[in-house]
């Protein structure tokens, strides 16, 4: 059995991560991060990025790392936001925290003593003894506004205080702000007074955005239906305004450097984890996390592995995944993952328990769980596929 070497000996904070990526943990990406820090490191660009790909992919990761590159340069402010950080999913609270986080990220550059979090719960009679107005008057307008009670705060207003405060700043202190929105499609999502808001919202910060002058926008989706609706199609309002990439899975080279970082493994199995993740780097690092705990690494043991890891983790990872859709795309996406690939093909799988298969498609590609190519329909992520497998019709 041909065995593979470890490349190096590696520090805890080197080994396998199930969160965003590090300076010590990134592989793979160099060319797309290369492009994004040049562009973004340059003071008189605005030049701004869309990133797409799946979940789990490792979108997050790319940003933070290009986050941690830019940073280096004192005279540009990056500010990383991920809209799924959300509670509520209301319009105030989508402004209120992207404020604050503006604000804590030009703390240091304004000088403030202060938290965002901190000033905004300060009565607004008090702010002016803590701010001095004259230089930070932009951000005491914006505290101001979220201090006012919901029914006084006009959405506009709302929206313009929120997406210029990056760009104010950035005038006010001669820097650049590099403003990064991950998931950014789901703010179609966002909520005010109990209505979605639908495109309305896209449109305006679409308005904002030609306004800008120093600050460059970079957005990042999971899902290609949503991400068409704000960037990718000719209808969309972002549509040929940012830089598009791509992110992808890992070729194999890529995951067997990743595996061989931290273990000593089998070609063979390295060959098996890539076939069993599909080179989703999420899964890549779940699999190795699990495979150093084991003494001895064969094929057999690496199949075990990842049995186990579709029967424990996979009913973790995927069971509210798979709970929130209806009972019908249930049925329909466990056709699919069974082998099922035409409307046709699924409702002789279901003896045609379903009218308007169509229909659920549709609803399936837009949430982001299956692609159609070819006129056939096929589970966007591998490894759920695989659990989809232990589900009965």
């Amino acid at each position: 059995m041909l065995v593979t070497k470890k490349l190096v000996n590696v520090s805890d904070n080197e080994k396998f991560i199930l969160q965003a990526a590090n300076s010590n943990t990134f592989i793979n990406r160099q060319e797309l991060l290369n492009e994004m820090v040049c562009e973004l490191g340059n003071v008189n660009s605005n030049t701004g990025y869309a990133l797409f790909g799946k979940r789990r992919i490792g979108k997050t990761s790319a940003l933070k790392e290009v986050q941690r590159r830019v940073f280096r340069n004192k005279n540009i402010i990056v500010i990383y936001f991920s809209v799924w950080d959300l509670i509520e999913f209301t319009l105030t609270e989508f402004c209120k925290k992207l404020s604050a986080k503006i604000i804590d990220a030009y703390g240091p550059t304004l000088g403030l003593k202060f938290k965002a979090k901190e000033l905004i719960q300060t009565p607004i009679a008090m702010l002016k003894k803590i701010l001095d107005e004259r230089e930070l008057k932009i951000v005491y307008n914006n505290l101001e506004l979220f201090i006012l009670s919901k029914k006084d705060i006009d959405e506009n207003s709302l929206i313009e205080n929120t997406f210029y405060l990056g760009e104010n700043l950035a005038k006010k202190t001669n820097t650049k702000c590099v403003l990064m929105l991950d998931e950014f499609p789901s703010v179609i999502d966002l909520k005010a007074n109990n209505n979605k808001i639908g495109g309305s919202i896209l449109k305006k910060i679409r308005s904002i955005f030609e306004n800008w002058q120093r600050t460059s926008l970079v957005l990042a989706g999971s899902t290609r239906s949503t991400m068409n609706l704000a960037v990718l199609s000719s209808a969309s309002p972002f549509y040929r305004q940012l830089i598009v990439k791509e992110v992808n899975a890992f070729e194999y080279k890529y995951t067997k450097q990743l595996l061989l970082r931290v273990l000593d493994i089998p070609e063979a199995g390295i060959k098996e984890i890539h076939k069993f993740t599909a080179g989703i780097p999420f899964y890549i690092n779940f699999i190795g996390k699990c495979l150093e705990r084991v003494s001895k690494i064969s094929l057999e043991t690496i199949k075990e592995t990842e049995n186990k890891f579709l029967q424990e983790e996979g009913n973790i990872l995927f069971t509210e995944e798979f709970n929130s859709l209806s009972s019908k795309e249930r049925l329909i996406i466990i056709s699919i993952a069974k082998g099922s690939h035409t409307p046709k093909e699924i409702a002789d799988a279901m003896e045609n328990k379903i009218s308007n298969i169509n229909r659920f498609l549709k609803y399936l590609i837009d949430k982001g769980h299956i692609f159609k190519e070819d006129s056939k329909y096929f589970i966007e992520d591998a490894v759920f596929e695989r659990w989809l497998r232990g589900k009965e019709i």
